[in-house]
């Protein structure tokens, strides 16, 4: 069994090609299970988990993927 950040909102979003579920890249929700758990952990800090709650951290993906759309970092 895996700490997983997915929350079963499984989208990628066009712009950022991350998922709008749990803010991964397409590369790291594929190759999640050959991770090791010090990768794992690393995405899930990058993540912020640990520092927010899930829906806080959700908030947080959000405006920043509305950001980047905005300044055209996507």
């Amino acid at each position: 069994m895996y700490v997983s950040p997915c929350i079963s909102i499984c989208r990628i979003d066009a712009f950022t090609g991350e998922c709008i579920g749990c803010g991964r890249s397409q590369k790291e929700v594929a190759n999640w299970t050959k991770m090791t758990y010090n990768e794992r952990m690393a995405v899930m800090n990058r993540l912020g988990y640990g520092k927010r709650t899930s829906t806080q951290n959700r908030m947080a993906r959000e405006a920043a993927r509305i950001n980047r759309r905005r300044s055209g970092n996507y």
